[in-house]
């Protein structure tokens, strides 16, 4: 069983990065990493999660450096990543997702996807994976649901109980 999770805004709250990343000053992002925020129990909750058994990759649209330096600082326990430069297509194309499931060794049917934004949820569903739109770090809450997720989690409480109770078949 795995679980995918997009990075920013669904396992970190990054936002303070926002104005730097979309100007590629990556040099301020870098600066700005110990500052973001953990969503409350999150974190402690992966490592739980990856005690269980559970394989964790996450698929993000950022680049591997910044990728690897926001997991390394907030230790956010993974087994994969797979981020901007690793795949030809971005989300909302299911590719990302696809490399994930491949780095996994897993089905489709034995995953669950997490994300905060429309892109993460259509690239999901498209790789056939369930997904769960996370809406705690959403800024477009509306696209997020439009894009038909197949769960919702308001709260990492709701995450936990969807992972717990979803049929891996």
């Amino acid at each position: 069983m795995g679980l995918i999770f997009d990075l920013d805004q669904t396992l970190i709250d990054s936002s303070l990065a926002e104005k730097f990343r979309s100007t590629r000053n990556w040099s301020s992002v870098y600066a700005t990493i110990p500052q973001f925020s953990q969503y409350n129990g999150l974190i402690n909750s992966l490592h739980t999660l990856k005690k269980e058994g559970l394989k964790i990759c996450i698929v993000t649209s950022s680049p591997s450096a910044y990728c690897n330096r926001v997991l390394t600082h907030w230790n956010i326990p993974f087994d994969y990543n797979v981020c901007y430069h690793d795949t030809t297509n971005k989300k909302p194309h299911p590719e990302p997702i696809l490399k994930a499931l491949k780095l996994l060794n897993l089905p489709a049917n034995k995953a669950l996807s997490f994300g905060d934004r429309d892109v993460d949820i259509i690239a999901s569903n498209q790789a056939g994976v369930a997904s769960v739109a996370c809406t705690w770090g959403s800024a477009d809450i509306t696209s997020l649901i439009k894009a038909n997720p197949t769960y919702t989690a308001n709260n990492i409480s709701e995450m936990l109980i969807l992972i717990k109770n979803f049929k891996f078949i």
